[in-house]
């Protein structure tokens, strides 16, 4: 992660997972439900059932968690790191200390994918709390490291990563409350916003310590360097935000096209199928007995033509 892909790809994570909650939440609170963890149901049984039943977000969590954690190890291709201690050296030091940090953090994510897929599509029932806990560890677990993580940086970096560990610590606060709140609406979108700006950060971050914008590094002993990553970060919450609203409000708007829509559909179809029963009825023909005729509206005009001429004497 201490390359510029190392902060792109977790950037691209996490505001991918923003924005995916951004829309499952904005359609589930624009249809009026403010019931996230519904009671558990009895589940079909059977491979075709299990598999039909596995969440996209456990996938993206155990694949995105899976490549990182072999990216930290062995890329850029032939390298590997694979080694916590150097046995050449006298008092065997560790090595590598930053990749195995990072290993461990979307170790805790992947975790929380497969806890995720075990209880959704394995399961008989879905355990929901389970997967409120398995999410939330991964969060503490990141602000654990992440304080640990900056030590001995210089103040640049330090203050990035400060900042996202702010970022991480509000993120566990809203995911603690939804253990006993989890059909809080308020803290749904307190989630996803918080991640957005997580993603975003990271993405900013990467340009900032690797390739900054001027061409030129940022200078550590510059009091306004400092000053406006805290202002960038700010802006960060503000955009995401904002970011969010559009979200909500294109999805409720989407969704109100959709009921509309199938509304005039319902209304059409009703009175398509109440015109053509009118239109069935009985004509005399020329020997005297009944005929059933029933009109449809593309052929009213031909049918009527034809079944005057057959009723002449």
């Amino acid at each position: 992660m201490g390359t510029f892909i190392g902060h792109i790809s977790p950037g691209i994570a996490f505001l991918s997972f923003g924005l995916l909650y951004a829309v499952r939440f904005s359609s589930l609170l624009a249809r009026g439900q403010r019931t996230l963890c519904l009671p558990g149901t009895a589940r079909r049984p059977g491979v075709r059932g299990c598999v039909g039943r596995v969440p996209a977000e456990g996938v993206m969590k155990v694949v995105y968690s899976t490549v990182a954690v072999l990216a930290e190890f062995f890329y850029p291709p032939g390298v590997d790191k694979l080694h916590m201690y150097n046995p050449d050296k006298p008092g065997y030091p560790f090595i590598h200390p930053n990749e195995w940090q990072h290993a461990t953090m979307y170790a805790y994510f992947a975790l929380s994918g497969w806890v995720d897929i075990i209880s959704q599509a394995c399961l008989p029932r879905r355990v929901h709390l389970c997967e409120r806990v398995a999410i939330a560890l991964p969060f503490y677990i990141e602000a654990l490291l992440l304080y640990h993580h900056a030590h001995g940086k210089q103040q640049v970096e330090s203050t990035v990563h400060s900042l996202l560990l702010l970022a991480c610590i509000l993120v566990c606060v809203v995911l603690t409350a939804e253990l006993w709140r989890p059909n809080e609406p308020l803290l749904w979108f307190a989630k996803t916003c918080l991640v957005m700006v997580k993603g975003s950060w990271l993405l900013h971050a990467a340009f900032i310590l690797y390739r900054p914008f001027l061409g030129q590094p940022w200078a550590d002993g510059d009091m306004a360097n400092l000053m406006f990553l805290t202002n960038f970060f700010c802006w960060h919450l503000a955009l995401n935000a904002s970011l969010l609203l559009a979200i909500y409000w294109f999805t409720a708007l989407w969704l109100s096209r959709c009921r509309r829509c199938r509304r005039n559909l319902a209304g059409a179809n009703s009175a398509f199928h109440h015109a053509k029963d009118a239109l069935v009825f009985n004509l005399p023909t020329t020997d005297g007995t009944t005929s059933r005729v029933e009109y449809h509206a593309v052929r009213a005009a031909e049918e009527e033509t034809h079944l005057l001429q057959e009723c002449e004497p």
